[in-house]
């Protein structure tokens, strides 16, 4: 059961009110992590990416979005503000109250605090996102992971305790006469932290792989590598832990943008978040600048449509889908609510082939597809939102291929991952 959202003030006197209030929630809530029981909500932040003024649109002030949100946003500051939402506690009637803070880092990103359960603050989320085509969940993809853990994480001392969740969910390989069909963005993207244990739900058979690491970093760091190149589904990382390196505990990153506070301070956590922030703010510039730059001066064609100039996004699968799999990916991949967030008619050229001129739902700016049993190809005009990128790359391992190589034009995906390394951990 959720713990129940507590109470949390509409109109502090000033954002450190706010951050004083977490900083006893992080401290209560390490110590009942210590002691293996709940004795108060963990305090979570998600970092949400908004429309920036190079991709030709026009960035709105964040209460300006999130009033048509109806989250009625009170200012605290210029760039903190309240939010209010409804809740829907078990067996009682629903009310509206404060759910959490936005604080906007810059034009582009916002971060937003809550004590929130993990399940219901990711559907508040993703609500939010799906209502707005400005928004989009900040995509640390399974590249982005690794790196994060290769530059980062591994060297945070080899007795440090951390650990890595691995996640591949093949829900296009159901039955064409399960309930699949129904499964939509906010079931298929369960956070592994509240997968369930001693279920006894039953589900079809398919190729499921939730796999968590967790163990001192110098054993991890000498058995990542033989246990990647020989378990493919291992190189979805969906989740990193960060060990905290001030003070007592840590902080969980998920790839779709969702940072949990395991530490005994707020102060530590917004230090990481910001961290966090400027990495993948560097590493979504770095895509695009490198994008552009690489854009090929002549029009990509595909066949059986006209002439599109742009980037390539070439993914290729290790793996070939079947043509069942192929089949079911397709007709839900463009559905009217898809973990993707694709829109467009397919057109299939032959029976593992199709082409797709449509668009992507965040900003809907328009991308054109080719997309086979062994790899997918996107032209993307310039100007597209570097999310969109890692977006497709990171449901790509998540739901269709466990294991993939990915290019933005002649340039490998992993190479513009640089970033990390250049990132200070101290502001």
């Amino acid at each position: 059961m959720a713990t129940p959202l507590p109470n949390l003030p509409k109109s502090p006197k000033d954002r450190l009110e706010i951050y004083r209030l977490f900083n006893g929630m992080s401290i209560a809530g390490k110590e009942g992590i210590d002691e293996g029981r709940t004795r108060a909500p963990l305090v979570k932040t998600f970092l949400i990416e908004h429309v920036s003024d190079k991709h030709g649109g026009s960035p709105r002030p964040p209460a300006a979005i999130w009033s048509q949100l109806r989250a009625e946003p009170e200012l605290i500051d210029d760039q903190f503000m309240s939010l209010q939402g409804e809740v829907k506690p078990t067996g009682a009637n629903p009310y509206v109250t404060t759910v959490g803070y936005l604080e906007q880092f810059d034009q582009r990103f916002f971060a937003y605090y809550t004590v929130e359960g993990s399940q219901q603050a990711k559907q508040r989320v993703n609500k939010w996102i799906q209502k707005s085509a400005d928004l989009d969940s900040t995509w640390f993809s399974a590249p982005l992971l690794q790196a994060l853990w290769k530059h980062d994480i591994s060297y945070r001392g080899d007795d440090r305790f951390t650990k890595l969740s691995f996640s591949h969910d093949s829900v296009f390989e159901l039955p064409e006469d399960s309930a699949a069909d129904e499964v939509d963005d906010d079931q298929e993207n369960m956070i592994l932290e509240e997968a369930e244990e001693g279920s006894e739900q039953i589900e079809p058979e398919r190729r499921r792989s939730r796999f968590m690491m967790g163990d001192r970093i110098s054993r991890i760091r000498a058995a990542l590598g033989n246990l990647q190149s020989g378990y493919d589904p291992l190189n979805a990382l969906s989740a990193v832990r960060f060990p905290s390196l001030h003070e007592r505990g840590s902080h969980d990153l998920y790839q779709h943008g969702q940072v949990t506070n395991r530490s005994d301070s707020f102060e530590d956590h917004r230090n990481t978040i910001r961290y966090l922030y400027r990495i993948y703010r560097g590493v979504l510039n770095t895509t695009e600048e490198r994008a552009w730059r690489d854009l090929e001066k002549t029009p990509q064609t595909m066949a059986g449509g006209p002439s599109h100039k742009g980037v390539p996004l070439i993914i290729h699968f290790h793996e070939k889908l079947t043509k069942a799999t192929f089949d079911c990916w397709i007709r839900r991949a463009f559905s009217k609510r898809n973990v993707f967030r694709l829109w467009g008619e397919p057109n299939w050229l032959g029976p593992t082939k199709v082409h797709v001129y449509g668009a992507d739902r965040h900003l809907w700016q328009p991308l054109n597809l080719e997309i086979t049993e062994s790899r997918m190809i996107a032209i993307l005009p310039q100007g597209t939102c570097g999310n969109t990128f890692h977006r497709l790359i990171t449901n790509i391992q998540r739901f269709v291929c466990p294991k993939i190589s990915a290019w933005i034009g002649s340039q490998p995906f992993e190479s513009m991952l640089d970033q990390v390394k250049s990132v200070d951990r101290e502001e």
